[in-house]
């Protein structure tokens, strides 16, 4: 018997109450993270279900230079074409870099980019 009534009220045994079956398609990604006290860089690659990286990577910015959490302003940077650009200097592409404030923010992100280069990801 797999229910029991009990003062009018039915009753299923625990181990006969169907679970939601929920079919999980996780993402791999795997990332690397840089920041200071005005910025967090956060760049990601996606991998394929045969363990091959997406050709590009995100970077996700995150501006601290702000007093409450809260206002901290996050962006997403997938457009490799640029990231490449403004780490070979091209006008076109700093033109459309957002304000970093202090060099040493510029500064970290070059070098970011130039580790994402070396690792073959950017």
């Amino acid at each position: 018997m797999d229910r029991v009534n009990i003062d009018g009220t039915w009753y299923v045994k625990e181990d006969t109450i169907v679970k939601n079956n929920i079919e999980l398609d996780p993402t791999h990604y795997e990332g690397y993270t840089v920041e200071n006290s005005d910025f967090c860089f956060d760049a990601t690659i996606i991998f394929k279900d045969d363990g091959t990286p997406y050709d590009g990577l995100t970077i996700e910015l995150t501006d601290k230079r702000f007093k409450d959490r809260l206002d901290w302003k996050v962006e997403h940077w997938d457009n490799n074409t640029w990231l490449r650009g403004i780490l070979n200097n091209n006008t076109d592409s700093w033109k459309d870099l957002p304000d970093m404030g202090k060099q040493e923010n510029t500064t970290l992100l070059l070098a970011f980019l130039q580790f994402l280069k070396d690792k073959e990801w950017l």
